[in-house]
């Protein structure tokens, strides 16, 4: 049996044992893929092996190892120690299984699928297509009412029960998204157009990328009569003028025209302290015109001789007046009258007029305007064709177009409208 002579001896027996089992543990190491040191990835992580041992990744610590280094064959390094690296109850450490590779964007963004609610389907219904129950559907939503679902509603489906939790999330921060923007709008700016022949406040609005109602809320007094040289107001988002009257508050305003405080006062440059002046004209972002009664009645009186005709036969989905938004949810005022039918449906002139407007229109999809000699004008959107071109004298009972789901649509429908002066009123009002 070899013994070592002295205490010299004896380190250098214990150099050369040391050097042994390092060099057997760096060939079994090997070996086995767990060889470390400098054959981490550019993200500090330890390149997985099949042998299915757990990886310790301490890269993500501000401790840096100090270790003593032995290059072997094929210039790799080897620490021997000893270093600082931490211990397994420190907060940085992240354990992981050696064969879960990160995943890259798309594969973490694969939790849930946008599906748009079709005609007749029910939350049942589409849960059962996705291998999945209704409550699941209801709590990735948060859907407080399972059956207010409605055609053209898009839902986020989880790719899994395990996954309504961030499908959840998802949601909640888009709606957060959605309200920050709604609270934040930018400064209000107008500029002026100067009319040209063959414009129409709907023609101006589209090609400007604003809801109509916009145009009609800044131009008041122009009504739908607009003549070529004439000027038109355009602010820089949708939403309406209003003069302040004796009363009136930034809180009052809001809750009238059911918008965020906050918005009326991002548009119009005014802090927390900031009264109202009556007479004053500020913006309301969002805003539509307000219904007028008296216009509402006029519109009867004059169509008392000469009643419209329903310019589609189907059941009314969804009526004139107040309603939640079928895509956000929000309250908001419905101008017109939203009827059901089938896509290509023949959609005929409700009265005898002149085409004003025949093209697409923003929100309304492809969309027909007549203007008729008693004042009043009828539009009719979302449409899947357009059968006539504006200038085109048309009467009562004329086809002019067919039923469609373009624009910002829940399905095949007409949506039908009566204005006067720019001011949507109740159609039930006129229709025979």
């Amino acid at each position: 049996m070899f013994k070592p002579r002295g205490r010299g001896g004896l380190w250098a027996f214990a150099a050369a044992a040391f050097a042994a089992t390092a060099a057997v543990s760096m060939g079994a190491a090997e070996r086995s893929g767990l060889l470390w040191a400098d054959i981490t990835g550019q993200d500090g992580m330890v390149a997985p092996s099949g042998s299915g041992f757990l990886m310790v990744d301490a890269s993500a610590t501000s401790a840096q190892p100090k270790n003593r280094e032995m290059t072997v064959p094929g210039g790799r390094v080897f620490g021997v120690g000893p270093f600082d690296a931490p211990s397994l109850s420190d907060d940085g450490l992240v354990i992981m299984d050696a064969d879960q590779r990160p995943k890259d964007k798309e594969e973490i963004g694969k939790v849930w699928q946008e599906v748009t609610v079709q005609e007749g389907e029910s939350l049942s219904v589409i849960a059962q297509r996705h291998g999945l129950k209704v409550k699941d559907l209801v709590a990735a939503n948060d859907i407080k009412d399972p059956d207010s679902i409605q055609e053209g509603q898009v839902l986020f489906v989880p790719l899994g029960a395990d996954k309504v939790l961030e499908t959840l999330a998802h949601v909640k921060h888009l709606r957060r998204m959605e309200e920050e923007a709604e609270k934040n709008p930018p400064k209000v700016e107008v500029r002026y157009y100067t009319v040209k022949e063959g414009d129409s406040l709907w023609s101006i609005a589209n090609s400007f990328g604003l809801d109509v109602n916009t145009l009609f809320g800044a131009n008041r007094s122009a009504g739908e009569l607009i003549r070529p040289g004439s000027s038109v107001r355009i602010p820089n988002q949708d939403g309406i003028f209003v003069k302040v009257r004796r009363g009136d508050t930034v809180a009052r305003l809001a809750d009238k025209y059911d918008v965020y405080p906050e918005a009326i006062r991002s548009a119009n440059g005014l802090d927390q302290s900031a009264t109202l002046r009556e007479g004053e004209e500020i913006f309301i972002p969002g805003a539509k015109v307000e219904i007028d009664e008296q216009a509402s009645q006029a519109v009867e009186r004059r169509g008392a001789s000469r009643r419209m005709i329903w310019p589609v036969t189907g059941r009314i989905n969804s009526p004139f007046g107040w309603r939640s938004d079928p895509f956000g949810g929000r309250r908001g005022f419905h101008t017109g009258l939203d009827i059901k039918a089938p896509h290509g449906r023949e959609i005929r002139a409700a009265l005898s007029g002149l085409v004003v407007y025949s093209g697409w229109m923003s929100g309304y999809g492809k969309t027909v305007v007549v203007q008729h000699p008693n004042g009043t004008s009828t539009l009719y959107a979302h449409c899947s064709a357009l059968l006539v071109s504006e200038g085109r004298k048309v009467s009562q009972g004329d086809i002019i177009a067919r039923v469609g789901s373009t624009g910002r649509s829940t399905g095949a429908h007409l949506h039908f409208e009566v204005r006067v002066g720019g001011v949507p009123v109740n159609p039930l009002k006129t229709l025979r």
